[in-house]
């Protein structure tokens, strides 16, 4: 891209992962560290899906995207809060057994087949509806937004039913997901 006198540095946090580095950089560009941040966010999950388990590979895949973050003279808003908080009482429902440094990879954890995503995911589900939801309705009421301001709900959930749920307890008509 040819930048010249760039830094830059890795997040390492799965679906958060674009969150937190979209939060950081907006952050910086604000306070005038950087003028301009791009983040990327990319997630190659197929290699750690067990396509034998219907219930959790058909959930995962792999994606990239980025976006340039920059101040503009013009009254255009955009990122204008962020709420970011994790809950690690979750991990019993999401994890994989194997190859992390509590249990590094080895010829038996592989021929155990330990790493793979393992999920519940009615727990994951509910979990998700819940936080998602409330984290957005927070946001909203923080910054005194009313359904009618929303001009898109871009979530980066792919449960369709997550999605509606946020969508209804936000109070946005359907035709403003994307």
């Amino acid at each position: 891209i040819g930048a010249t006198n760039a830094w830059g540095y890795d997040i390492s946090a799965a679906c958060s992962g674009f969150m937190y580095a979209l939060a950081t950089a907006t952050s910086m560009v604000n306070a005038g560290v950087v003028r301009k941040a791009l983040v990327i966010g990319a997630d190659k999950m197929s290699s750690i899906l067990d396509f034998t388990d219907r219930n959790t590979c058909i959930l995962f895949g792999d994606g990239a995207g980025c976006v340039l973050i920059e101040n503009t003279s013009d009254d255009t808003i955009g990122i204008k809060d962020t709420i970011m908080h994790m809950d690690g009482e979750g991990g019993k429902f999401l994890y994989q057994i194997a190859g992390g440094s509590a249990k590094p990879a080895s010829l038996e954890t592989v021929q155990n087949r330990e790493h793979f995503v393992y999920q519940d995911g009615k727990s994951v589900y509910k979990h998700a509806v819940i936080g998602m939801a409330e984290v957005a309705v927070r946001i909203m009421e923080r910054n005194n937004i009313s359904p009618d301001e929303i001009a898109y709900l871009v979530p980066h959930q792919a449960n369709l039913r997550i999605i509606d749920a946020t969508r209804q307890r936000m109070g946005i008509s359907p035709e403003k997901v994307m």
